[in-house]
């Protein structure tokens, strides 16, 4: 009877090695085919296009794209770049100016940036002032954008070495 109960717990650890080794497999197939969570979010959620200037013609870069693309509003390398340090090279350079009609950075200015999704859905005004209700930095707008286009703004200010 020993024997047996040996055999049958040999067994028993063999099935379940196979076990544990097919269930492992099964993850890492599923880790593998599956999508990350990041990207599947980055194919349902609408682009966010910043559009500026006389009839808001001129585009100003994607603001919720990767930091890498080319579009992107947070590569600092690139053509649309808020921090850009060749301001002949950066389209936003003019509308990141502390005072004009067109600026994010002027509280007072008329006619600031406004966003658009791509299918042209209005999100708002890409705007400093805290009183315009339709400023991103306006009692609806997005805390975590108004913080940085300030600090983009407070940056534009100073001397650049």
């Amino acid at each position: 009877m020993a024997a047996v109960f040996a055999e049958s717990r040999k067994g028993a650890i063999v099935r379940a090695g196979r076990g544990l080794v097919l269930t492992t497999l099964l993850l890492l197939t599923m880790r593998i085919l599956s999508p990350p969570a990041q990207a599947q979010g980055a194919i349902t959620q609408p682009r966010m296009q910043i559009y500026a200037g006389p009839l808001h013609r001129e585009y100003l870069g994607c603001l919720n794209c990767d930091r890498y693309d080319v579009n992107s509003v947070w590569n600092d390398f690139g053509p649309f770049g808020w921090d850009n340090g060749y301001p002949n090279a950066s389209r936003f350079a003019t509308y990141r100016l502390p005072h004009g009609r067109y600026s994010a950075c002027d509280p007072f200015a008329s006619d600031p940036p406004i966003l658009l999704d791509t299918s042209g859905k209005d999100y708002g005004r890409l705007n400093i002032s805290m009183k315009r209700a339709d400023s991103i930095c306006g009692p609806h707008g997005a805390p975590s954008i108004c913080e940085t286009l300030k600090t983009m703004c407070q940056r534009n200010q100073e001397p650049r070495q």
